[in-house]
């Protein structure tokens, strides 16, 4: 697992992140690293729609809802407009329109990941904070993401080159980080010493629950990473 670099930088949440460390009731880290960085979260109207306002209806789903809320409301996450809907609808229409099968394309990205992609765009930020995978493959290694298309499709899936080449332009340098990075980032600024002789297996906890939780990090990233911390 790469380490996220935020000194001096803001973040731009994605739905997935924000759910994967609120369901793991690790919004904290958030407000520890808000201490630590002058950086800001910041996340596109979209995702709050998708991670507090629609999951507030159903009770299943409004504690989290209700803890990203309050990280709101104390501004430790900042609800920013991306600014330019063209902008918005380009970056979804180049995205949806990359991949083909039977000369249909294939939808990729939703209204919460396109924005959170022109935010980051228009704002001049680099720091993607996001668990969602197919969003993540396609900025950093489109071919990957089409193989895979193809084997769980079982069939060929063709790459608009000219619309990917226009699409890769937009999110060149762009660094995409997982809620298991920033947890690890926040872990090694001190945010488990509470546990004091238990921080290691309070680690270790923490990154299995971030799993479970959606986060799509590797049983071999985790021990890679454990193993790294007892050295």
């Amino acid at each position: 697992m790469k380490m996220a670099k935020l000194s001096g930088q803001s973040l731009v949440c994605d739905a997935s992140a924000l759910i994967s460390l609120t369901d793991s009731c690790f919004v904290g880290a958030l407000y520890f690293l808000k201490k630590k960085y002058r950086g800001s979260f910041l996340i596109p109207p979209s995702v709050e729609r998708e991670c507090v306002t629609n999951p507030m209806r159903l009770r299943a789903h409004a504690l989290h809802a209700l803890r990203i809320r309050l990280a709101i409301n104390d501004r430790i996450i900042t609800v920013a407009e991306h600014g330019d809907e063209r902008l918005a609808s380009q970056v979804r229409y180049l995205a949806n329109s990359l991949f083909n099968v039977d000369g249909a394309p294939l939808r990729l990205l939703h209204e919460g990941e396109s924005d959170v992609l022109s935010l980051a765009f228009g704002a001049g930020v680099q720091n993607i904070l996001m668990d969602e995978r197919t969003t993540r493959m396609l900025c950093e290694d489109a071919e990957a993401l089409r193989a895979h298309l193809e084997a769980e499709l079982r069939r060929p899936v063709q790459i608009d080159e000219e619309n990917l080449s226009e699409f890769l332009r937009m999110v060149r340098g762009m660094r995409f980080f997982r809620s298991s990075e920033l947890l690890l980032l926040a872990a090694e600024r001190g945010f488990f010493r509470d546990y004091r002789e238990l921080e290691e297996d309070a680690i270790e906890a923490a990154l299995y629950r971030l799993k479970y939780a959606g986060c799509a990090v590797g049983f071999s990233e985790i021990d890679f990473y454990l193993s790294r911390r007892k050295r």
